[in-house]
């Protein structure tokens, strides 16, 4: 009997759960989103949200405030330049954004460490991405059945560089929080390719695998960078090649050469870390023994093997890799 008492016990727990879930259902629709193709630099594009929510709620209300939020490259510096409103038959308002000081409660991190988290870049495959999430001012309260489609409209300033990125969209409810079991509460979703165009610099890439990179992509001439070979991007003169060189010349701020190292040695030798990848780390003021007077605006290299003879350049063409130096 005590056993049969348990599992009675056990059963009206369930149940009780369930019930509760079932009485407090309030989901969101499917997230779609509409984004421009490209956009030019500087320029304040708006991006829209589509959702809507539905409430099941057999007794009671349900009252929330609304969250959404965008993943965008950090050298937009969209804090400053970002705004989003909203419309809906329960009304209109501008969102705020939620103040780093404000912790989410289930990962313990603000709301914008949170959701990077939560929903991490996407089909980017550099990191140099930031989310940032708003609120309502208004709380908004549902009853059983009142089904409304509403619309986010985010503008903000697309930054001075040209790239190739997959931007993040995320909308949600205020006391739900980010559970990570929770899908009903959360919806997020990432664009097609977005192109920003129209600056003299390089093309920042985020989204298409690259044969060369430079790690952190942004930085000066006295900081320690990462050039990396990606020899499983598509096959090169250099498939067959177990050592990888680098050929590099450095540029000053009018263009003059500075320095050139395109000899295969130890000091321009990459490292062979697995998986067909070849890193070099190197202190460009001292690898290329710069002047003080000297500053490095630009790289320009390419990589080789060691006869120096089979030569890879950008998009496995005979034109080289650009690397300009810069920190905003």
């Amino acid at each position: 009997m005590r056993g049969l008492s348990k599992t009675l016990v056990y059963l009206y727990l369930g149940f009780g759960l369930f019930f509760v879930v079932f009485l407090m259902y309030c989901g969101l629709k499917s997230l779609t989103v509409t984004v421009p193709k490209n956009a030019q630099i500087n320029e304040v594009v708006t991006f829209t949200m589509h959702c809507g929510a539905e409430p099941r709620i057999q007794s009671g209300t349900y009252t929330t405030q609304l969250l959404a939020g965008m993943m965008v490259p950090k050298s937009w510096n969209a804090r400053q330049s970002m705004v989003l409103t909203f419309t809906s038959p329960k009304g209109n308002g501008t969102m705020r954004i939620i103040p780093d000081t404000e912790t989410e409660p289930v990962s313990g991190l603000n709301w914008h460490q949170a959701a990077k988290k939560m929903f991490g870049i996407g089909p980017n495959l550099v990191d140099d991405m930031e989310w940032i999430v708003f609120r309502s001012v208004q709380a908004y309260t549902f009853s059983n059945n009142e089904d409304i489609d509403f619309t986010v409209k985010a503008t903000c300033n697309v930054g001075a560089e040209n790239m190739l990125v997959s931007l993040g969209f995320y909308v949600g409810s205020s006391i739900e929080n980010l559970r990570q079991e929770d899908t009903d509460y959360k919806k997020f979703t990432f664009s097609d390719v977005f192109e920003v165009m129209g600056a003299d610099g390089d093309l920042i890439d985020f989204v298409n695998p690259q044969l060369g990179t430079v790690q952190p992509v942004k930085s000066l001439d006295n900081d320690i960078i990462t050039l990396t070979f990606d020899a499983g991007v598509t096959n090169t003169v250099l498939d067959a090649e177990s050592n990888i060189y680098i050929k590099v010349n450095a540029y000053d701020t009018e263009g003059e050469l500075i320095s050139s190292l395109n000899q295969p040695n130890e000091k321009t030798k990459l490292t062979d870390v697995g998986g067909l990848r070849y890193m070099i780390d190197l202190w460009p003021r001292g690898f290329f023994d710069v002047a003080k007077n000297k500053q490095i605006a630009r790289l320009e290299y390419y990589f080789t093997d060691q006869t120096g003879t089979k030569v890879v350049g950008y998009g496995n063409t005979d034109e080289p890799f650009k690397f300009t130096f810069r920190c905003d």
